[in-house]
């Protein structure tokens, strides 16, 4: 049974319980203090995208980057171990702007299909699978270690817990993190309309029975702000608490102007999902008259701290006051593909110095979360856009993409994304006796676009280990594998016995999808990519 929150969302205890799973930590040297200093030495090393790589030694203590220097004297910095970094590549660490690990269970259930047709079957929007705790702490680190091996440091998860928002269920997600080592933004997803009155004509088509079964507000506004409010205090380090409202035209204006203010309280971003697909672009001019990017500026949450998730469809006057406003992005090429959603102006959104951060999205939306795959696409899809190679970003920009805006969209820009004095030990290491590496020409070329993946060694985050010579360090992964597959026709049934409830609604989002398409308003967006764009009103007038 479903445990709700707390009436006085002020009581609510954010601690959790020891974790009762069978996951056994590393110990012992893998697992190095972060209090004493210790130097990386004679690694080629690349300080952020702008840098030339060059044999460098690094010094950490506190889990920081305190020194940054050639063939530096250990005993000149109080050094107490020196690590050799020979034969390395040292990067700083990629940071994920946008993942949903709530959904590691439903990998490989979909081909391409578009998001409003897709989301008939996602959890948890239609269906509460009713995950355990340990299943979901589970789910949790079993994606956190890809993520790992796909380059992330810094990850900006948007958790969808659906019905569970009890205290155990979401602090298995924060445990995770914590036990995994990786430093982690977490959003708790909320909105607060239901999801029938947020897709049009989906209220036209739905039956009225099926209509309850949309993501309506199951708790209060109240109650929700009270949750983000009591989870950001908790959870302020490397693992911290974030604000997610799922998307403007899915929570009440009154309800996102008090999500946008609380987080602005509490020195925290925003995640929202804004003009994703060619649907999302007509739902702006539907309900409200104009684009979702102006709604969101007339109303008030168009503001710094607001990251923008995806933006594939937003029109040149939507850029400017994305720009005007410094919000950031969230660019997600993969599933952007596989979801039919289009290819986002990636060109104009740097033309006008917007930062845009690249993210991996849903496991069972890209199937996949290496960042080396996003941050390839990201570059080599613009190719398409324009026949002005002049404009084609290259590939330094896909490692700013992927480090230093990556940083910006997090709120971080003073000390994640380089390698330099003061900014966060969080950094990959690559053989360059690999093939992505041999031979060595320009560092940036080889990182965007040889499969790097292949050659990743090393992973470490706050200056501690997460991932040695391949291999997990921070927790013992053959005891979470051998976990997961203990209780893998569990949780697989939960998966198979909730389908049927979304295959009901599909036939008839199927049909609000069509409907959507024939309206005058979509014409422009009726191409492959997004080179036909609207005009800066924000849509066509036909």
């Amino acid at each position: 049974m479903r445990v709700r929150l707390p009436t006085n969302p002020s009581t609510f205890p954010c601690g959790g319980k020891p974790r009762p799973i069978s996951v056994r930590h590393r110990s012992g040297a893998d697992q190095m203090t972060t209090d004493r200093a210790w130097m990386l030495k004679g690694g080629l090393v690349f300080t952020h995208a702008d840098d030339e790589a060059r044999l460098r030694d690094l010094v950490i203590q506190g889990g920081v980057i305190r020194h940054v220097g050639e063939d530096l004297d250990p005993s000149a910095y109080g050094v107490e171990e020196v690590r050799s970094a020979r034969g390395l590549l040292v990067t700083p660490g990629y940071i994920n702007t946008h993942y949903h690990s709530h959904d590691r269970w439903d990998r490989g259930r979909f081909s391409a299909l578009p998001l409003e047709i897709w989301m008939s079957v996602y959890n948890p929007p239609v269906v509460g699978r009713g995950w355990t705790p340990d299943e979901i702490y589970l789910r949790t680190v079993i994606g956190g270690m890809e993520l790992v091996r796909g380059g992330t440091t810094a990850v900006m998860d948007d958790v969808h817990l659906g019905l569970q928002l009890d205290e155990d269920s979401v602090s298995a997600v924060y445990r995770a993190y914590q036990d995994l080592g990786l430093r982690a933004d977490v959003g708790i997803a909320y909105s607060d309309r239901p999801g029938h009155e947020t897709i049009p004509y989906v209220d036209d088509v739905l039956p009225q029975h099926l209509k309850s079964r949309g993501q309506a507000a199951f708790i209060s506004q109240k109650e929700m702000l009270g949750l983000w409010r009591d989870l950001a205090v908790t959870h302020a380090g490397r693992v911290r608490s974030v604000v997610s409202v799922s998307g403007p035209q899915r929570c009440t204006e009154a309800f996102q102007q008090e999500a946008w203010d609380l987080a602005e309280n509490l020195s925290r971003p925003v995640l929202t999902h804004v003009l994703e697909s060619r649907v999302q672009a007509l739902t702006g001019p539907h309900f409200y008259g104009k684009s979702l990017v102006a709604y969101m500026k007339d109303i008030g949450v168009l503001r710094k701290n607001s990251v923008l998730i995806h933006g594939v469809w937003m029109s040149p006057r939507d850029l400017d006051l994305v720009a005007e406003a410094g919000a950031t992005v969230s660019h997600n090429p993969v599933s952007n593909l596989k979801l039919g959603s289009g290819i986002a102006p990636l060109i104009e959104m740097l033309e006008r110095g917007i930062p845009v951060g690249f993210g991996t999205d849903n496991h069972n939306g890209n199937d996949g979360c290496s960042m080396f795959e996003s941050a390839k696409l990201a570059v080599m899809l613009q190719t398409t856009q324009t026949d002005d190679f002049r404009r084609w970003p290259n590939a330094r920009s896909g490692l700013r993409g992927a480090t230093e805006h990556g940083a910006r969209v997090m709120g971080r820009a003073g000390d994640l994304g380089r390698l330099e004095p003061g900014y966060k030990a969080d950094f990959l290491m690559f053989d360059l006796t690999a093939d992505a590496f041999l031979p060595l020409n320009d560092v940036a070329v080889h990182l965007v676009f040889a499969d790097a993946s292949r050659a990743l060694r090393h992973v470490y985050v706050d200056g501690a280990p997460v991932l040695v010579e391949g291999e997990i360090v921070s927790v013992d992964e053959k005891a979470v594998r051998a976990e997961v597959l203990d209780r893998l026709s569990v949780m697989h049934k939960k998966v198979v016995d909730g389908a049927p409830i979304g295959r009901e609604m599909e036939p008839h989002l199927m049909q609000a999808y069509d409907e959507s398409l024939k309206n005058p308003l979509l014409r422009p967006f009726a191409s492959r990519c997004n080179c036909c764009r609207p005009d800066s009103t924000g849509f066509v007038a036909v």
